[in-house]
């Protein structure tokens, strides 16, 4: 199993302000710190028109942590595509992957805040259909010398990537949330699929409806990827653990998964503001994992299980995950 990462960077905790170009930096160099724990991965997440400055551009912020990492891989996580032409998206993915010899990983989502789409003057209704028609055009751009492609959203005539990544085709995973209309699509399309936080049972049931509508449109089971974001918090006690989890939630996911319309209900609908008892909340919060090391490592294995080959784990406790997770795993 590999290990994916990140840190808060630029987005700013409730009641610990500080200055946008620190947040740059601290976020660089915990990029520097997790290439030395031996991370497989450091991602960079995309909001716009955010108070607090959270990045908008995850593919410039990686730029730098290009010019400061030699092997850890640059991932985005999730680039919001529909906002983005596929081809300028694919221009600065390639060129990204050529400044870092070959270490792009695209994690692709279809974004949820009506904000970002209302400010960059683009349809939020179609974002799903664009988002599998703009993925299959940079997987086109980024392996074939010329193309062509006739979609519903995007139409290219005999046209080429400049420059031409390292990677043909540059590594993308679909972002899909935890929804089983992601899974279906990315499977139907072949992409490997990224799911985000969500209780074991939940992951199992998303990762089957994945495999089951890949396999259905005969994609090769070895183009069937699994990877999962799966906060975890570790603590020598169960309590301990918890308490780190609520540090988390009082600071940050509070605001960012009940405010933004993040929960979406069974028919496909934004939920905004519900009360913290809501059961959609609940999942949330449930997913975030809370145990002692030796737990940890036997929840890893059960999704490891599931086949999922890569675990996001944006943690403040790197050193501790290094030390007695990763042993484990390797």
């Amino acid at each position: 199993m590999k290990f994916w990462t990140t840190s808060i960077g630029t987005g700013k905790l409730r009641g610990m302000p500080s200055a946008l170009a620190n947040g740059y930096d601290s976020w660089i160099a915990d990029a520097k710190d997790a290439e030395r724990l031996g991370f497989d991965g450091y991602g960079a997440p995309e909001h716009h028109f955010m108070y607090d400055g959270f990045m908008p551009f995850p593919l410039q912020a990686l730029a730098a942590v290009a010019a400061e990492t030699t092997k850890i891989r640059l991932m985005t996580g999730a680039m919001l595509l529909p906002l983005y032409d596929p081809m300028a998206a694919a221009e600065a993915a390639a060129t990204l992957d050529v400044l870092s010899n070959g270490r792009v990983t695209l994690g692709l989502g279809m974004g949820y805040r009506p904000m970002e789409f209302d400010g960059l003057g683009t349809a939020k209704k179609t974002r799903g259909a664009r988002l599998s028609e703009a993925m299959e055009v940079v997987r086109l751009a980024s392996s074939e010398k010329r193309f062509s492609y006739e979609g519903k959203h995007y139409q290219y005539s005999d046209v080429a990537l400049h420059p031409e990544p390292v990677q043909k085709p540059i590594d993308m995973w679909f972002c899909g949330g935890t929804s089983l209309l992601g899974a279906r699509r990315s499977g139907q399309a072949g992409f490997g699929y990224w799911l985000a936080n969500s209780p074991y049972e939940h992951t199992a049931a998303i990762i089957e409806e994945y495999r089951r509508f890949g396999r259905e449109a005969g994609v090769p089971e070895e183009k069937l990827r699994i990877a999962a974001f799966k906060d975890v918090c570790m603590g020598e006690t169960i309590e301990e653990a918890q308490g780190m989890r609520q540090v988390l939630i009082d600071g940050f996911y509070e605001e960012h998964i009940l405010g933004y319309g993040y929960l979406v209900d069974e028919n496909g609908e934004h939920v905004y503001n519900p009360p913290k008892n809501h059961p959609m909340y609940q999942r949330f919060v449930d997913s975030l994992y809370c145990g002692t090391p030796e737990m940890v490592v036997e929840e890893l294995k059960r999704y490891e299980a599931l086949g999922v080959e890569a675990v996001f784990v944006p943690s403040p406790q790197r050193e501790l995950l290094a030390e007695r997770v990763f042993p484990e795993f390797r």
